[in-house]
Order: structure tokens, then C-alpha cells, then sequence
């Protein structure tokens, strides 16, 4: 396959990334606007711990980043979280997956965090995350690795999960969508005693998929006590199950059948270019989490977080292999016919988590600055039990007039147990200067190790560093300056049996943030980015990966978010970045240079009980370049512009709610690959629900 995620998934197969872990999430304490009603607005994002641990402005961090709201999730008809972040600067991804949730950050694979845990160890074939479990999402722009270990360059996503209320309240809603999509979702907290709430959100899923031959089906299941004895305790337990059933749903297809194709040439969205009976993706997920604060004191507090996770996958593929092809990538059939050739890979894993954070957290003056220090310890182990099969060149597929049933099954050859280990030591120090400036510095060393049975153990100590001023130009006007360190060990081995040199990356950026009330936040950052041991793909085999040099990111962002419940919301974001590998002078492959978007919702009252709100969005990724050969064979990916849409009626405590994705059912391509294959975006979908709140 053709895709940077397939590049990644052959290179990375039965692969994680390390862990390291953060603390438990506080509830945001929002500073109150002079000029807004507090009960007017829908909380724009004005506070986040994912940055620093703590609970603090965003105004006062030095650092890009931002919070979608359940608000904004539910206006965007957001049903994953690739989706729920497509209106985020600096933030893009390809065409649907159902294997996960692939965001690129700044250019960097972004790595996916559950309240503050690490979920995703690199290419793992995990269930994703159910956004109706979610309060909100953080988006940490940037290096973290100083709070949070072994990260990626671009940043990292941590998803906060739906927490007891001690008010009883809820919602239930059904929905009906396109490829037939049902759904019925329910979500209810309230108290059980003065010292005890509860939660719980159910979901069931019935669908088909873009794909013919393909069901996207859910079921999910979480529950959550909190225990809050007095003002100064508070411990939340939450556990999930997750049941999948969803066969690989990216389309990819020859560019002479997509991009290229003549007329009537064109090979339809929804052609199953697999085998029915052998695609196939069961996938089950259990976890349970803890989570504990106490204060001693105004000055002295502990906190820990921890989970353990259970995931089961059994997952099988056959796909299109037009890098395989005798006429090359402009003639990838077989002589003589309009077959292509495909590959065969299957994997049944499962995999074993722990990951736990414990901190202490400090308050205290030293002359005129305030000081908040935290310092912790986290640990995370992973275990993968694995059987894979690989098969190249597995039976061709007429793409135009497909026959099935005539391919074998996976037999498993391959049997791999991998365990990894990481240990991580952090301190980190905000020092507020009261009303002239704030100061955040820290210093981590992690200490990981991985083994595979039978092969030698590898080890990597690492110590990475943050540093960041803000400057309190005024009460609403920040500017920042930071800078910050990743560390990310490449763990598994590809299907070669190669291994890789840990990914280390180090970023400088400057911004501005302005906030002239609580509704309204705006952002500009200027950053330069570079990350050692960069992988790209090997030019004699798209398998693959080869390690050399570095990519470097430069680039320029903009992001503006205002959101007054029952009037007018708007975010608008734009991004610019050159993104280049060492010895190259041009953009990296399938890495646009420009994104921009902006969505909007209008709420017009109608009657005293009925109003009517309206909403929209575009968004726009530019063109993408693909050139593994040194200019002998280039395919530019054109850029594309696609409107989203959103219509719904409130009523009492009722809501009806329309959303459409690519309104006027475009014709695009996520990306398109000079080895002969374009992976088709997704047509228009439309999503209508029923909502009562009580």
C-alpha cells in the first residue's frame, strides 16, 4: 500500500512506541471574564493540564496548544477523532482508517494519551477511541517528552474521558447515517451519596462501511465512580470495554484507475479490492483506571494515575501491491488483462498494559515569585504476543471486474513476544513573576528497554529538557517563547527483521496569544523543528523504511476560537510548513506545505421553545508531492477544498441534528504514491440524530 500510514504499518508491524505517563486531569478552574456571563458561554478552551501537569491558563503557557470541546465535537458531527481534530492548525491526516487514528502534527506522527496515559505504542491494531466516552480533547503541539517520556516531535493528542458529576443529568440519543449507519448512545451521571457519583455511557453501533463487503460495527460500555470524602480528595475510577468489528475501509487504487484514470476508467469508491470471508478486523479492548489527588495542604498535594489495559486483534488484509506490477507504476496490470496484483497480511495479537504516574506537587514563594514545582516518577510496561503472515505477490484481482473466493487464507509463520520497559524521572518548575511574567522549566531522564524473545535485549537512557517564558504584555496578551525536546525509541521490527536508532527532536517557537474574554482565544506561533534518525521510505522497496539524516519543520500557525452558547461560534485556523529531509530541497514526500480551515455555527431562535442553529465549515489541504526516485518518476497530489455542513433544531430538552462531511460529495485524494496508487478520499456522509437531554 501506497499511504504513509502503510509505509508505517509494514515498517512498524506488531511495533510500539514507549510509554510514559501523566497525571490525573484536574477540573479546569476557568478565570472569569468582565464582560461575558458565564452562563453564556461554551468554554473555549481557556484552560488544559496537558501542557504543564497543572491546571493553568492557556494565555500563560508557553506552548501551541489546543482543546476541542464535547460542544464542538458534537457541531462538527465528529465521529472519530481524525475527524474531530480537522479543524486544528498544524493538524492533517489522510483518508479514513479503521485501523486508528492517524493525526499528523507539524509534520510528525502525533501520539495518542487517554487522561494523561499513553495509549498507542507505535502501529498497534487497537479499537479507536469512542468519542462519546470523551469530555474534551488537548492537543500538545510540540516536543513533550519532558512530562511525558519517549513522544513524538509533532506533539501529542490526550483524549480526557466523560467523568461523574455530583448533578444528576444525561442524555440518550439514536442516529441513522449513511452506508446505513445506526447508532443509539446513552450517557448518565449523577450522585450516589454526598460523597459518591457514578457515570456511565453506553454505545451501539450497527453499520456498513464505505467499502462493499465491509461492516464498521461498535459496541462500548464505560462506567466511573468518583469518591470525593472532602474538598481536598478526590478518587475516580473508570473502566471500559470496547468490542470492534471493522475490516480495513481505505481505499487504495491505482492511479491509473484514480488520479490519472480516462474517462469511465475511474474505479468507484466503494470497490472491495480484498477478499470477503478473509478481511477481517475483531478487535476487543478492556481497560481499568484509577486516578487520585489529595492536598494536604494549600502548599503540598500528591497525585497518581494508573491503568491497566487489556486488547485482543485479530486482523487480515489482502490488499493492492501495484509496486509489484511488470509495466510499472502507470501500467500495473498483468500483461494482457486489468488484474493487479495484491498482498496478504495478517496478524492475531494481544497485548498487556500497565503505565502508571505518580507526583507530588509543591506551592511556595521564594521573594516575588511563586513557585508550583511537581516532580514524579512514571512507569509503563507493554507485552505483545503476536503470530503474523506475510505473503507478497498473494493472487491478483481484476479491479474492474472483481471475482472472490478464490484466494487462501493467512497461515501464520511468524511468532514474535516483545516487552517493553520504561521508567521515567521528571521535575519541572513554574515560576510566576505575578503580573510581569511566568517561567517553566524541567528536566526528565528515562530509562527504557525493550526485548524481543530470542534476540538481544536493547537499552536507551535518555535525558531531554524544556525551558518557556511568557511575557504578561498585558491581562489578554501573552507573548511566549519556548523551548523543548522528544525522544522516541522505534520499537519492534519491520517485516525484514530490521530494528531502528531512537527518533530525537528539539524544537525553538515563538507566539503570541490574546484572549480579550473568556469566549475568544486567538494564536500565532512561529516554530523550528528538527528531529534526528528520520525514517523514510526505501526507494527500491515502499515496505520498507531506511534511517539517514533528519527532517527539519519550519512553519507558521494560526488558530482563532470563539464559542458563546446560543449565539455565535467560530474557529478558523491556518497553517504554513516546509518540511525537508537532509539532502533533499523540497517539501517531503506526501506532507502538504499549506492547510487552512474555518467552521462556524449561527443559533436563530424561532419561537420561545424552538430554536434553529446553522453550521458550516472549509477546509482546505494543499497539493503533495511524491518523489522516492530522485525525480525520475513524480506524482503530485492535487490540493482540495471540501465543505462540511451541520443543521439542527433545539426544543425544550430535545434535539434534532443533521451533519454532513463533504457536503457536495467531492472527488479527492488524501495522497497519492509515485509506486502507482492514490488512496481515495471519502464520499459525502451524512449522519442525522435524535437527542433528548434530561
Amino acid at each position: 500500500m501506497m499511504r504513509v500510514c502503510l509505509h508505517r504499518a509494514m515498517v512498524m508491524r506488531g511495533s510500539i512506541g514507549v510509554s510514559l505517563l501523566a497525571l490525573a486531569c484536574a477540573q479546569p478552574a476557568y478565570a472569569q471574564s468582565e464582560t461575558t456571563d458565564e452562563s453564556d458561554i461554551v468554554v473555549t478552551g481557556t484552560s488544559a493540564t496537558s501542557a504543564t501537569k497543572t491546571d493553568t491558563p492557556i494565555l500563560r503557557i508557553p506552548q501551541a496548544i489546543e482543546v476541542i470541546t464535547v460542544e464542538e465535537l458534537q457541531d462538527r458531527g465528529a465521529l472519530n477523532i481524525r475527524e474531530a481534530l480537522k479543524y486544528t492548525a498544524g493538524v492533517y491526516n489522510g483518508g479514513d482508517d479503521s485501523r486508528g487514528d492517524f493525526n499528523i502534527i507539524r509534520g510528525f506522527e502525533s501520539i495518542l494519551y487517554v487522561d494523561g496515559l499513553k495509549r498507542n505504542y507505535g502501529f498497534v491494531y487497537m479499537p479507536r477511541p469512542e468519542v462519546a466516552t470523551l469530555e474534551r480533547l488537548e492537543v500538545l503541539v510540540g516536543p513533550a517528552s519532558v512530562l511525558y517520556g519517549a513522544g513524538s516531535s509533532g506533539g501529542i493528542t490526550n483524549l480526557q474521558s466523560k467523568r461523574p458529576q455530583f448533578d444528576f443529568g444525561g442524555s440518550a440519543s439514536v442516529s441513522y447515517g449513511s452506508f446505513e449507519r445506526k447508532e443509539a448512545t446513552v450517557d448518565v451521571t449523577g450522585p450516589l451519596s454526598d460523597t459518591l457519583a457514578a457515570r456511565f455511557v453506553g454505545v451501539v453501533r450497527d453499520s456498513n462501511s464505505r467499502l462493499d463487503f465491509t461492516r464498521n460495527d461498535r459496541i462500548v460500555a464505560q462506567g466511573a465512580l468518583t469518591w470525593r470524602p472532602s474538598d481536598r480528595t478526590d478518587i475516580t475510577a473508570i473502566g471500559i470495554y470496547q468490542q470492534d468489528n471493522n475490516p480495513p475501509n481505505y481505499n487504495v487504487v491505482p492511479l491509473v484507475g484514480s488520479l490519472y484514470a480516462l474517462a469511465g476508467d475511474r474505479i468507484p469508491d466503494s470497490r472491495f479490492l480484498g477478499e470477503p470471508g478473509i478481511n477481517r478486523g475483531d478487535k476487543e479492548y478492556t481497560a481499568l483506571s484509577l486516578f487520585a489527588t489529595h492536598e494536604f495542604s494549600d502548599a503540598f498535594s500528591i497525585r497518581s494515575s494508573s491503568r491497566y489495559t487489556w486488547a485482543n486483534t485479530k486482523q487480515a488484509e489482502y490488499y493492492l501491491a501495484t509496486y509489484l506490477s511488470p509495466g510499472g507504476p502507470l501500467d500495473p496490470f498483468l500483461p494482457g488483462t486489468t488484474m493487479i496484483p495484491r498482498n496478504l497480511f495478517a496478524i492475531n495479537i494481544k497485548y498487556r498494559t500497565f503505565n502508571t504516574d505518580n507526583g507530588v506537587a509543591f506551592k511556595f514563594d521564594t521573594g516575588p515569585a511563586s513557585h508550583q514545582l511537581i516532580a514524579g516518577i512514571d512507569y509503563s510496561y507493554f507485552k505483545q504476543v503476536s503470530g503474523q503472515a506475510f505473503v507478497e505477490n498473494a493472487g491478483a484481482i481484476d479491479v474492474y471486474n472483481p471475482v472472490y473466493g478464490n484466494a487462501p487464507g493467512p497461515v501464520f509463520t511468524f511468532f514474535n513476544t516483545q516487552i517493553l520497559k520504561q521508567t521515567g524521572f521528571y521535575v519541572q518548575d513554574q515560576i510566576d513573576f505575578g503580573q510581569v511574567a511566568s517561567l517553566v522549566v524541567g528536566i526528565r531522564r528515562d530509562r527504557y528497554s525493550k526485548v524481543d524473545v530470542g534476540a538481544n535485549p536493547e537499552r536507551t537512557n535518555k535525558t531531554t529538557k524544556r525551558a518557556g517564558l511568557t511575557i504578561n504584555a498585558t491581562s489578554t496578551l501573552a507573548p511566549y517563547f519556548s523551548y523543548s525536546e522528544s525522544f522516541l525509541p522505534i520499537s519492534g521490527l519491520n517485516q525484514f527483521g530490521s530494528t531502528y536508532q531512537p527518533l530525537f527532536g528539539k524544537q525553538v517557537e515563538v507566539g503570541v496569544k490574546w484572549q480579550p474574554a473568556r469566549s475568544t482565544m486567538l494564536r500565532v506561533s512561529l516554530y523550528d523543528l528538527k528531529e534526528d534518525n528520520a525514517l523514510r521510505t526505501d526507494p527500491n522497496n515502499p515496505l520498507n523504511s531506511i534511517q539517514t539524516g533528519s527532517v527539519k519543520a519550519k512553519g507558521f500557525e494560526f488558530q482563532a476560537n470563539h464559542n458563546i452558547a446560543d449565539d455565535f461560534s467560530i474557529t478558523a485556523a491556518f497553517a504554513y510548513g516546509k518540511v525537508r529531509l537532509s539532502g533533499q530541497n523540497r517539501q517531503r514526500d506526501d506532507t502538504p506545505q499549506y492547510l487552512a480551515s474555518i467552521f462556524g455555527t449561527k443559533t436563530v431562535q424561532l419561537t420561545n421553545d424552538v430554536s434553529m442553529r446553522l453550521g458550516g465549515g472549509v477546509r482546505y489541504q494543499g497539493k503533495q508531492m511524491s518523489d522516492p526516485f530522485g525525480g525520475a518518476f513524480v506524482v503530485e497530489t492535487p490540493s482540495y477544498t471540501l465543505v462540511d455542513a451541520m443543521l439542527a433544531f433545539d426544543y425544550n430538552d430535545w434535539t434534532l441534528q443533521f451533519n454532513a462531511i463533504n457536503l457536495f460529495d467531492d472527488v479527492y485524494y488524501p495522497s497519492c504514491s509515485a509506486f502507482g496508487s492514490c488512496a481515495n478520499g471519502e464520499p459525502r456522509t451524512v449522519q442525522g440524530t435524535l437527542t433528548y437531554k434530561f
